[in-house]
């Protein structure tokens, strides 16, 4: 499902119903306090039990217990599907299992970008300046970006200056600490080896969201999250076979198939 805003026809406004929330942008990506969330949720099986001791006992070290409070609601939006009923993710999976840091790290990056707006900005703007070569990216870049669709998301059009501003450098910042950039006022493209075993846990995701062909895997836009091209993803997957999953490809003719039939096999298999 494409992003791109929908255009008008014979001056009608056309809106795009997807929720395009900034307020992810305008928080902490609370990288290490997520895993030690989920970890402890894993751990007591009980959102009850996981909020007293995130609140009551301080397992996060943290000052008050308002601070406390917005940590955890934040990490239960992005992250817990279900506050009455225990839910493991495949993300709290990785977290609670013996893989490396690396790994759990790209894992939460890429659920984090799951959400509209992070998803929109990188897939739609920051992956086609990487691809084009842009060194570089400016808050100001983003802005203008956001600007430029601002009108076509209900979420976004009513949204002041200052708002757009602070989900822009936001943005960027959390992109920093999940390592996709780097530097401060102006960011670089930053360097990076996505693990083996992170692609794989992409793979099966996607699986898991009824992508189930191999051109339509190689080509979703959930790769551009990690500023990868077709072509690299085809090579990953081959680097992935097979380990965790089966790719042939002779001719145009491509097949992918899961060597594990669930998501705890597959980071057993880690």
């Amino acid at each position: 499902m494409s992003n791109e805003p929908v255009e008008p026809e014979d001056g009608e406004e056309v809106e795009n119903e997807e929720s395009l929330d900034p307020k992810i942008a305008h928080h902490s990506t609370y990288i290490d306090e997520t895993k030690r969330i989920l970890q402890t949720y894993v751990e007591c099986g009980s959102y009850e039990e996981l909020e007293r001791r995130v609140v009551e006992g301080n397992i996060l070290n943290k000052n008050t217990d308002e601070y406390r409070t917005n940590i955890l609601r934040e990490v239960t939006r992005r992250h817990i599907p279900d506050k009455e009923e225990y839910t493991e993710t495949p993300l709290m999976q990785v977290i609670t299992s013996e893989v490396r840091s690396d790994v759990i790290d790209w894992c939460l990056y890429y659920e984090f970008a799951q959400d509209p707006f992070i998803r929109l900005v990188t897939t739609d703007f920051l992956y086609p300046e990487f691809e084009r070569g842009t060194l570089s990216v400016q808050a100001v870049d983003i802005v203008e970006f956001i600007e430029s669709i601002q009108e076509n998301y209900a979420d976004l059009r009513d949204r002041s200056e200052s708002t757009i501003n602070e989900a822009a450098t936001k943005y960027l910042t959390a992109l920093r600490n999940f390592g996709l950039l780097e530097g401060t006022q102006r960011k670089e493209f930053a360097v990076t080896y996505i693990p083996d075993e992170t692609i794989a846990y992409v793979v099966y995701r996607l699986f898991q969201k009824d992508v189930n062909s191999a051109s339509e895997i190689i080509e979703h836009d959930d790769w551009k999250l990690f500023l990868m091209n077709e072509s690299e993803v085809q090579r990953r997957i081959r680097d992935i076979s097979p380990q965790y999953v089966n790719y042939e490809k002779r001719g145009s003719t491509q097949r992918l198939v899961r060597k594990h039939d669930s998501m705890e096999d597959l980071i057993d298999a880690f």
